[in-house]
């Protein structure tokens, strides 16, 4: 199996690398150089800040879309997730990574088809046991991050403004809880199973909300780049799974499959 999955790895690398050979100059219609609009806070087993080692699983895909398409690569740091969307439609950046698909978002921007599905679930640490029903969140002291999803599902469930503890990025959140400023945090799983790697404390509790997708945002007047953008992603529906075998284990990977069909 082992032998099996290295083989497919080493498959991807190839055609990545095929393709951007073949590129020789950038594609018409698209930026010449694509802008990433990245919080500051994401896990780097999927966008990595730091040159010298392994990129990141979305990372990795957009280095490879724009090596394809002949396009430079910029990553636009952002601390504050709340201005994420409002810094794209100002231009200062082209593309959203790690960004959730919802409803109120596409009002304002455009969202590519899906990257990886996503689910959200209650967090705790030790001593605190996990929270297996949602009502039980009205009663506790509730980390968000303003402009997140992570906040979105928490209002969803009910929690009222006055048990809502805000913190500025998933590191302060984290630390939050950790400190006992906050009960409980509700978090994207696959953020948690990262987060968990870190801190083994950590506790996964009930499922929130529905099923989502994670994307790209583009602004909606980029019609060639989303269109660019969603070909690349339909032609990598495999290789994305087996891609994200570099920076996840299968343990994750079956969390994600069960969240889906739950």
């Amino acid at each position: 199996m082992h032998q099996r999955r290295m083989s497919l790895l080493v498959a991807i690398t190839a055609l990545l690398a095929a393709g951007a050979a073949e590129a020789q100059e950038a594609t018409p219609g698209l930026p010449p150089t694509l802008r990433i609009l990245v919080a500051t806070d994401e896990m780097p087993e999927m966008f990595s800040f730091d040159t010298s080692g392994p990129p990141g699983f979305e990372r990795e895909l957009l280095e490879s879309f724009c090596r394809i398409h002949g396009l430079g690569f910029e990553v636009v740091p952002v601390r504050d997730f709340d201005q994420m969307i409002p810094m794209l439609l100002r231009g200062e950046g082209d593309v959203i990574s790690g960004i959730v698909d919802t409803p109120a978002r596409r009002d304002r921007i455009a969202f590519t088809r899906e990257v990886f599905p996503l689910r959200h679930m209650v967090v705790t640490r030790r001593p605190r046991g996990p929270v297996r029903e949602v009502d039980a969140l009205g009663d506790l002291r509730v980390g968000v991050i303003p402009g997140t999803s992570w906040e979105a599902v928490v209002v969803g469930a009910g929690v009222p403004p006055e048990r809502r503890v805000s913190f500025r990025d998933a590191e302060e959140l984290l630390a939050g809880l950790r400190e006992g400023e906050a009960d409980a945090v509700v978090m994207a799983l696959l953020d948690y199973a990262l987060a968990r790697k870190r801190d083994p404390e950590l506790v996964a509790g009930t499922f929130v909300g529905a099923t989502a997708s994670a994307a790209f945002g583009v602004r909606p007047d980029e019609v060639s780049l989303l269109a660019a953008l969603d070909d690349y992603l339909n032609g990598m529906r495999q290789g994305r799974h087996h891609l994200m075998l570099r920076y996840l284990d299968e343990d994750v990977l079956s969390l994600i499959a069960v969240a889906r069909r739950d």
